[in-house]
């Protein structure tokens, strides 16, 4: 009986973090890291002009989804869908942060 309980209770809590997983919110705070982080590549990476576009792209892809996460139609969208649209901000997240951790620092001096 208490097997069944807490196996009910534990499905509950999954269904309920998987909903936040792919909630509107939680796909507007992603685009929120995601652009500051490219602002931060921006300051600290290569000066070149393809890089720079990049992360120019980046963060109107960012702005761009912040005004569709807003919309209902997002909301309606199927969660696979959505799932896969998390994983690809997660690869991008991971990306940036890869291109910040090697940037070359910024002085030879060590502080």
């Amino acid at each position: 009986m208490f097997d069944w309980l807490k196996r009910l209770w534990q499905g509950f809590l999954a269904d309920r973090k998987f909903a936040r997983e792919i909630s509107p919110r939680s796909f507007l705070r992603m685009a929120e890291d995601i652009r500051d982080l490219a602002r931060a590549a921006a300051r600290i990476g290569p000066r070149e002009p393809e890089f720079l576009v990049r992360i120019r792209e980046i963060e109107d892809e960012m702005a761009r989804l912040g005004e569709l996460v807003g919309r209902p139609e997002f909301s309606r969208l199927p969660p696979d869908r959505r799932v896969a649209l998390r994983q690809g901000l997660m690869q991008s997240r991971e990306q940036l942060l890869e291109t910040i951790n090697t940037a070359p620092a910024p002085t030879r001096i060590l502080q």
